[in-house]
């Protein structure tokens, strides 16, 4: 248009061979005329290209003159902003200089809203609309804009579309493939060519009969989209051209340009890329039913825009929405003739129509079908039948979509279903039912305020299902669940199988736990902050979650005794057991235990809690336990600390070996054991050895309890020898122990020596003349032997070795303290050998029976003698 702004009126555009034009100064084709609202540049881009015309081959092989005799060719075409091209070209015998044929277009230009114009309606404006035939350009240029567009006799429209039809050869098989290919010309790319079996001067007056029929029964959006040309000598594809019926006998196979197109050659009797097989779609169908009824078509184009209002418009333009709507508005008119084959589906695609804006108000019609066929369905679950997953999932969308104004009636709906599907045992579509509540939150709060109001589906509806979901959830959330539950259904708290159920699946989940005491923990502590932010409140349901709680309390704490496995018990479940060191709840609980196991059980856990969270010692630990019963605890404990005993827990280690009437005494012997089999670090034993000087089990006034000190010699004798013939283990743990410890301990060792060892440590006097007498005999020995040397001095040979003569040793002194080094004699040769102290601190081989030391001192090496150790030497080795 002129400048792209909207306007009222009707431009024109003509365009013919002329001596000069509007764009050329010479001779030629060109625009002749105009409306003064046209643009230049839309002429030329725009209109030009319609400006054709090509004489049918027939008339051109025979040189017809006769202009009646040549189709015209009317073409229409929908613009980008709702604007309209209408034009027709015609065949003109001479041109402006009588020597040569041409042709005459004159095009319309509506712009939209234009009166007579633009509607959807005005197809029958459209192909009854008048042309000139000529122009002389003496006129001028420019053409007048019109206030509408000029109409020639329309009283063809009044044919029955059915005598249109049935004159040009179409039958229900044809007129529903050119209405099929229309549309889907219209939704996609593909063009529709047309060659119909007829003269070809009446081609485009056929063509515009066909054309009304066609519009008819096009919905508004087809018709305000379709564009078409009434003849053309052959199929050329035309943008914004849809529909183009063609010269007959111009539709050839193999042709390139129609080898993907949608063909219908009337001629032959041919057509292509058409399904025929599957062209019993709901719309075509009732198309072909009322193409007699305009009426009626018109009833359910109106129906079709109103529920088509608030959509997008691909939605208008797509051949299924029709198919859908067709079946919709036939049930919507015919009532239960037509409403019991509405199958879940197709209403599941009505359901966008009524998502629009104001849907409610001015698609009253979709909600009473939608609500008939839901009665239906309410009618067969009255019989017993289950609904099916379709007819759930249609009406909660549905739901979603008018909210409260079915609500009562889907919740009944619901119930009753549900109640169908337990009483014929399918639990599999009641679990299923219940997730289609669940997911929808709405209307879970409403189905399940109604089923626990009413007693009789309380009892068969909604306990089972509490039950279910208790049994699904894990433990940690379990109360949470529960009393989430009561908070938004207070009333559940006044029905006693809420108590029972809570008990049954508490008490079941409870004793599948592996590690019941934390299990137990956990569930305790949960209830105890239940039932302190519930006292804030007064409330209904803070009532009831109080006494809920207080009951299942006694659950959890009997469960637990019940089932405890002490075997399995950690001291980390002990540790967070903080229950058992309340002794207000336990005396409460306590009170109604009746079961010995379950008493018992319950004394044990508190001596252990208070052993090993409380660090309570002593015998008064076992007070007001059975014997058998502080045998038992001190069997849990032993396996308790047996994980990894640490200095710090040396205290806790001896209630673990008391024994006596009273619990007053340590069996000394069973706890070294314990010690030597659990501890992997011998170290361990000896920081408790060393702690036990420390505690008045093992330590009196007066020095040690004889019978630890006892155990202390055997556990030495026998589970550890090595341990004081260690320097090591002097030096890091034993010299630092107290006199009195460190006594005992030189006993041990004293013990361990060998024989001679202990006779000479007890007989020091005995020891010293011994070693004075010995050293007379060496004396002796060698001055008899240096005499005989004297006298007879062997001859020295090759052949026989030597005597080399040998310092002896400086004998140790009888009464010196082991530990101590003899200095050697001022003026001797050899070195004297550094005799091993026995004393505290030695440091000596690991072996049971040390060798005896060989003396230095005794005899000269030769080569018949060797030498032996004497007792001297003997007793210096102390501790071997």
């Amino acid at each position: 248009m002129a400048d792209n702004k909207p306007r009222a009126a009707v431009q024109q555009q003509m365009y013919t061979r002329e001596r000069c034009g509007i764009f050329r100064s010479t001779e030629g084709y060109d625009t002749i005329a105009k409306s003064e609202g046209l643009d230049a540049g839309f002429v030329k881009k725009v209109l030009h290209p319609l400006c054709v015309y090509d004489a049918p081959a027939s008339l051109a092989t025979d040189g017809v003159k006769e202009e009646n005799a040549y189709p015209e060719s009317i073409h229409l075409l929908h613009l980008d902003g709702g604007s309209i091209v209408l034009g027709r070209s015609i065949y003109k015998g001479a041109d402006f200089t009588g020597l040569r044929s041409t042709f005459f277009t004159h095009n319309y230009i509506l712009p939209a809203g234009a009166a007579g114009g633009t509607g959807a309606g005005d197809y029958r404006s459209w192909l009854s609309a008048r042309f000139v035939d000529s122009y002389a350009i003496e006129s001028g240029m420019e053409l007048q804009e019109l206030l509408a567009l000029p109409q020639a006799d329309a009283g063809e429209e009044e044919e029955v579309s059915g005598t249109v039809l049935a004159e040009l050869g179409f039958g229900e098989r044809e007129f529903k493939a050119l209405l099929h290919a229309v549309m889907q010309s219209l939704a996609g790319k593909k063009k529709v060519y047309v060659a119909l079996h007829v003269p070809i001067a009446r081609l485009s007056h056929e063509a515009k009969r066909l054309l009304r029929v066609l519009y008819r029964c096009l919905p508004r959006a087809y018709r305000e989209t379709l564009g078409f040309i009434t003849y053309s000598k052959e199929p050329v594809s035309r943008k914004g051209i849809h529909l183009t019926f063609v010269e007959p006998g111009s539709l050839r196979a193999g042709d390139r340009e129609t080898e993907k197109e949608y063909v219908i050659d009337m001629a032959s009797g041919r057509m292509m890329n058409i399904d025929v097989e599957k062209l019993e779609y709901p719309y075509l169908h009732y198309a072909w039913s009322a193409v007699e009824r305009g009426l009626e078509l018109e009833d359910f184009h109106q129906y079709a825009d109103k529920m088509l209002e608030g959509m997008d418009g691909n939605s208008a333009l797509s051949p299924a929405t029709y198919h859908d709507l067709a079946e919709l508005y036939a049930a919507a008119e015919h009532g239960d003739e037509r409403l019991g084959r509405l199958d879940c589906p197709l209403l599941g695609r009505a359901l966008p129509y009524l998502r629009t804006p104001d849907a409610m108000e001015s698609k009253i019609q979709l909600h009473d079908l939608l609500l008939a066929r839901f009665d239906l369905y309410y009618d067969s679950l009255m019989q017993g039948e289950i609904p099916g997953e379709d007819v759930i999932s249609l009406y909660l969308q549905y739901y979603g979509i008018v909210g409260k104004l079915m609500e009562n009636k889907l919740v009944g709906f619901m119930v009753l279903a549900v109640t169908n599907a337990d009483r014929s045992g399918d639990e599999e579509a009641v679990a299923h039912l219940y997730d289609v509540i669940e997911s929808d939150e709405s209307l879970a709060v409403a189905f399940f305020r109604k089923v626990v109001e009413e007693a009789r589906f309380a009892e068969r509806l909604f306990f089972p299902y509490l039950a279910r979901k208790l049994k699904e959830v894990q433990l940690h959330n379990w109360t949470g669940l529960l009393m989430e539950w009561g908070r938004s259904f207070p009333r559940i708290f006044q029905y006693e199988q809420l108590y029972a159920t809570a008990r049954d699946s508490l008490g079941a989940k409870l004793a599948k736990e592996r590690q019941t005491l934390a299990a137990a923990s956990l569930l305790l502590e949960q209830l105890l902050h239940v039932e302190a932010g519930s006292k804030q409140g007064g409330g209904k349901a803070d009532i009831g979650a109080v006494g809920l709680g207080k009951e299942l309390e006694l659950t959890v704490y009997d469960t637990l005794l019940s089932g405890i496995r002490f075997d399995r018990l950690t001291r980390h479940e002990l540790a967070n057991a903080e229950f058992l060191g309340d002794s207000k709840r336990l005396r409460r609980w306590n009170e109604g235990l009746r079961e010995p196991g379950r008493m018992a059980a319950s004394r044990k856990l508190r001596a252990l809690y208070a052993w090993f969270v409380q660090s309570e010692s002593g015998e008064s630990l076992f007070h007001g336990l059975e014997p058998d019963e502080a045998q038992s605890v001190q069997g849990i404990g032993r396996d308790l600390l047996a994980g990894g005993l640490r200095e710090e827990e040396f205290d806790r280690l001896v209630p673990a070996f008391l024994q006596g009437p009273l619990w007053e005494t340590v069996n000394y012997d069973e706890l070294f054991n314990f010690l030597h089999e659990q501890c992997v670090e011998k170290d361990t034993i000896y920081r408790f050895i060393l702690w036990s000087e420390t505690s008045p089990y093992f330590m009196r006034t007066r020095g040690f309890v004889p019978a630890y000190r006892s155990s202390l010699h055997r556990y030495f004798s026998k589970q550890d020898r090595a341990a004081l013939k260690s320097r090591a283990n002097w030096k890091n743990f034993f010299n630092g122990s107290g006199d009195k410890l460190k006594g005992v301990l030189k006993e041990i060792q004293l013990e361990q020596s060998p024989p001679l060892v202990r006779l000479l440590r007890k007989n020091r006097k005995g020891t010293l003349l011994l070693s004075v007498a010995g050293a007379g005999v060496v004396l002796v020995v060698v001055g008899i032997v240096m005499s005989l040397s004297g006298k007879d001095e062997p001859v020295i040979t090759p052949d026989q070795p030597s005597t080399t003569e040998v310092s002896p040793a400086p004998t140790p002194d009888a009464g010196q303290e082991p530990g101590t080094t003899q200095q050697p004699t001022q003026g001797t040769d050899a070195s004297p050998t550094p005799t091993p102290s026995a004393g505290v601190g030695a440091d000596m081989e690991e072996t049971a029976e040390p060798s005896p030391t060989p003396s230095p001192g005794l005899g000269v090496t030769g080569p018949d003698r060797t030498t032996r150790p004497d007792a001297s030497d003997e007793a210096a080795t102390d501790g071997q």
